[in-house]
């Protein structure tokens, strides 16, 4: 079976031991002297948990702290390697069907949620890489940032890399819609089976009726804000049941057209927690009006990861100039989400810990919380507030741990001692 070679702790070889199982499976694998497959996706993968700022400081890291010594030249021509992006793909597409067996899903024992397939989807912008050219724009010749759309398993919180923005034509960023169009049916129904159905949460950059139409005749759906301007008018009486506790805060459930015959579904929800109201379109017309809602709500756990990446991670320039380099650099952004996540859950249920810190946080968060507006929330909850226990990110202080020990040579007993005292579990 092939090995890490890269690092080889007993912290790290923990982190990484998924990705030595899954390899196996994965597609387009190379037996590579220099840098394998398996050292590849590592380097990468701690290059994203580390606060690096470039490649260079990265790598002279790496060895400082015990790790090989690599040459810089050819880590970034690796990255530029189109069959090591695809093997990459491949692995991080590994672990979502490693995360639906190992993690907790909240919506399992939902009834009306079997067969759905729920994601948040969104794009994210990085600062554009040192050697990136100039593109004349209408402010004239600047570097363009760039953006990778990014989709959340909103069961297991697996994170996928979409695509990747090419903007045409002197603009800055695609369309959220053109991203859409232009992936193939495959892509987006992801590892859905036939029969399930795809459920995409966007926000209101991706309204498209007609494409939307399309979409729906291979089961792939989407949820979003509707805009001020949409012109749709009600078609229906209501459709929700308000004899169904779940539908707490939901005001109106009806289906809606506009002049060109698209016929879709409108949802209005009113937030008992700070009275706001949320008006949802969907062509999806069987699931529950609460879950529509829901889902949205969930999508800001989407905005949260991002956050992570800026604020925790550093990750806030591209590492390269080739859309290859850019593209693998979106997927090692995954692998870092997905092991990092997955190593959490292994210590909570493996060996019975977690971050008693954090929770202490969170109950002092619950008394002063306030929306994106800064407006005090009430302590009201309902259903579709209370469905959603769980982080939306790592913490700060997993993160230094982490950093620290899968480079410490030492017993796994003392790095699991460490963290009791990091995580306050005395």
């Amino acid at each position: 079976m092939p090995k890490i070679n890269e690092l080889n702790t007993p912290t790290s070889t923990r982190f990484f031991s998924l990705l030595e199982e899954l390899y196996p499976s994965s597609l387009r694998r190379y037996d590579c002297p220099s840098l394998s497959d398996l050292d590849y996706a590592t380097l990468g993968t701690l290059r994203c948990l580390t606060s690096a700022r470039s490649g260079q400081e990265f790598l002279q890291e790496h060895a400082e702290k015990g790790g090989r010594r690599e040459n810089v030249d050819l880590f970034f021509k690796a990255l530029k390697s189109k069959r090591r992006l695809k093997n990459l793909t491949s692995l991080n597409d590994s672990l979502s069907r490693a995360m639906t067996d190992k993690m907790e899903d909240p919506l399992a024992e939902l009834s009306e949620l079997k067969g759905y397939h729920l994601y948040a989807a969104d794009g994210h912008y990085q600062a554009a890489a040192c050697f990136d050219p100039l593109m004349l724009s209408r402010r004239g010749a600047q570097k363009i940032a760039t953006g990778h759309f990014f989709r959340l398993n909103l069961r297991t919180h697996h994170l996928s890399h979409l695509d990747l923005s090419r903007p045409k034509d002197g603009k800055k960023k695609d369309h959220d819609a053109t991203i859409i169009k232009r992936a193939e049916i495959s892509d987006l129904r992801y590892q859905a089976k036939t029969g399930e159905k795809v459920v995409y949460f966007w926000d209101k950059a991706c309204i498209n009726y007609a494409m939307w139409s399309r979409l729906k005749s291979r089961g792939i759906y989407f949820v979003t804000r509707e805009k001020s301007n949409s012109a749709m008018n009600t078609m229906s009486t209501e459709l929700f049941s308000r004899d169904d506790p779940r539908n707490s805060g939901i005001e109106s459930d009806t289906l809606v057209g506009n002049g060109n015959g698209e016929a879709l579904r409108r949802v209005i929800y009113r937030d008992p927690c700070d009275g706001k109201c949320y008006t949802y379109l969907t062509n999806e017309m069987n699931l529950p009006a609460w879950a529509i809602a829901l889902g949205y709500k969930q999508r800001w756990d989407l905005e949260k990861v991002f956050d992570q990446f800026k604020s925790k991670m550093a990750e806030v320039k591209s590492w390269a100039s080739s859309e290859t380099a850019k593209q693998s650099h979106g997927v090692f952004e995954c692998l870092a989400h997905n092991l990092g996540l997955i190593f959490e859950h292994e210590l909570r249920s493996g060996e019975g810990m977690s971050d008693h810190r954090e929770e202490k946080k969170k109950a002092g968060r619950e008394r002063t919380r306030a929306n994106r507006e800064g407006e005090r929330l009430k302590p009201e909850k309902n259903f579709i507030n209370q469905v959603f226990q769980r982080a939306t990110q790592r913490t700060v202080r997993y993160l230094r741990w982490l950093r620290t020990w899968l480079y410490r040579e030492a017993p796994w007993k003392e790095a699991l001692a460490r963290l009791a005292i990091v995580w306050g579990i005395f």
